[in-house]
């Protein structure tokens, strides 16, 4: 499984409720590196001229960054390589030519995407077997389900998709903006505004630690609003890893209402999160709609702040009148596409839905659109 920021691998068996191996989805180079840091180009010698995944991260203050993946698509097909390179080899020590590999992929993914993502596996890594899914079918999967909604949201990726007896509705898939780096520049701006300035690489990370650990989903937003500005009592002390603390009071629960007034954000004019949901139950058969808002399932990192399952359906039920949603919100949902595609690997009837290496040798990348709906 991958996303914008990470990648989510390791050998299918359904007794794994998360990943093994997070890895995440970036390369570095140490471009110039000996005119900036070093005199001697012998001082050079056994420095990795790229890094990858953790590697990247870690050495990033001598390193270019690249990010192969943008807002949930393969944009940089040779970074993307390398990544692919680095996990057969060093993460999963498994030699490509011996395995099927089953990789999630955008909802909205187009062909001619997933026939590039085949012939480089084939051609380049020579698998024994691959097969492409949509993330919202394994999430969905991973569930106990095979029809619903999946409202995935992560860190640069945020959608609303139908998904009908394991097949997702692309006409009825609908993208939200409100992603998880939008929140984290969110509540940058809002701390900004306090006097706190986080501006470089490691001090986004924190930014990330503090709204995963402190932020939440206020039930009601004008009045919580009203209550947390007139009170010091209000605000939570956060401790920095140097040391030193920060008070964030209304901030908390500001960064998260972005999710339900997209008005907030500037320049930001489209649906919110309720609207979303309903517009896409609303591209559906009408016959099917009542079980789509009674099969309605959360996935993705940034689903996790507290009081967003009871907000959720607290607006959808004030909005539809007559139905009362039902919400699945799975306690380790940042790894739903991960446990459903796992499921699905291990299941003894894949067998017939694998995509060959004598297939794609036979018919090359036209075998795509039969195989990978």
């Amino acid at each position: 499984m991958f996303g914008s920021a990470d990648i989510f691998t390791g050998s299918s068996s359904s007794a794994y409720r998360s990943p093994p191996i997070s890895i995440n989805v970036c390369t570095g180079y140490t471009i110039d590196i000996s005119i900036s840091r070093f005199r001697r180009a012998e001082l050079l010698d056994g420095v990795p001229i790229i890094y990858c995944g953790k590697e990247a991260i870690k050495n990033r203050g001598v390193c270019n960054l690249v990010w192969p993946v943008q807002e949930g698509m393969i944009k940089d097909w040779d970074e993307m390589e390398k990544l692919w390179h680095h996990i057969f080899y060093r993460e999963l020590q498994v030699p490509p030519e011996t395995a099927r590999v089953l990789h999630t992929v955008h909802p909205l993914v187009q062909r001619e995407d997933q026939e590039k993502m085949t012939e480089l596996l084939f051609e380049t890594f020579t698998l024994h077997g691959l097969y492409l899914a949509k993330s919202p079918a394994l999430s969905m999967y991973a569930s106990g389900r095979t029809s619903g909604v999946v409202w995935e949201n992560g860190y640069e990726c945020s959608y609303v998709a139908p998904v009908f007896e394991g097949f997702q509705l692309k006409h009825s898939t609908v993208i939200t903006p409100i992603t998880g780096k939008v929140l984290t520049n969110r509540l940058q701006t809002l701390m900004l505004n306090m006097g706190y300035s986080f501006t470089t690489p490691y001090e986004i990370d924190l930014l990330n630690e503090i709204k995963q650990n402190i932020c939440y989903v206020a039930q009601d937003y004008e009045n919580e609003l009203a209550e947390t500005s007139n009170f010091m009592d209000a605000k939570v002390k956060y401790k920095l890893p140097d040391g030193q603390h920060i008070m964030l009071g209304a901030e908390r629960f500001q960064v998260a209402e972005a999710l339900f007034q997209t008005g907030l954000e500037p320049d930001c004019k489209s649906k919110n999160l309720i609207d979303s949901i309903i517009a896409s139950i609303d591209l559906c058969d009408l016959d099917y709609r009542k079980m789509f808002f009674n099969n309605i399932v959360f996935c993705g990192g940034s689903t996790l702040f507290p009081g967003l399952v009871e907000r959720v359906k607290r607006d959808l039920t004030f909005k539809l009148k007559s139905i009362s949603p039902v919400i699945d919100a799975m306690e380790l949902r940042q790894y739903a596409a991960w446990a459903g595609g796992s499921m699905m690997a291990s299941m003894v009837h894949m067998k017939d839905f694998w995509l060959s290496k004598e297939e794609y040798e036979d018919s090359g990348t036209e075998r795509v659109v039969y195989k990978f709906y």
